[in-house]
């Protein structure tokens, strides 16, 4: 996988995600520790369902959970440096897409 394709995958994931990039870099930083694409995406399904953890970080975990399930084929199949790098660049497109106002959000207005 060349690295402009690796960078068109993540900003594909990060217009599904719609996340904050702490929430995001919280189960990046988890991954990179287990090094288990499933046993990640099991975390990140517990969180959006504990009813010890806030609102929003349920939501942004559901959202993780949700999106990178309908990729787990392709995402499966690649090698961990590889996902560490996508994933990566999946922050940087969180942020893009906020500072750009292309993110809908209740605390930040529309730009026009």
């Amino acid at each position: 996988m060349t690295t402009d394709e690796k960078v068109e995958l993540a900003r594909q994931l990060a217009e599904r995600l719609r996340i904050k990039r702490s929430e995001w870099r919280r189960w990046v930083n988890y991954f990179s520790q287990c090094g288990d694409l499933e046993k990640a995406l099991k975390l990140a399904e517990y969180l959006a369902r504990s009813p010890a953890v806030r609102s929003e970080p349920q939501k942004a975990n559901k959202q993780i959970r949700s999106v990178l399930s309908e990729r787990i084929g392709n995402l499966r199949n690649l090698p961990f440096n590889a996902l560490v790098e996508i994933f990566g660049y999946v922050g940087w497109w969180l942020v893009w897409l906020q500072e750009s106002g292309t993110e809908t959000s209740r605390t930040k207005p529309q730009r026009k």
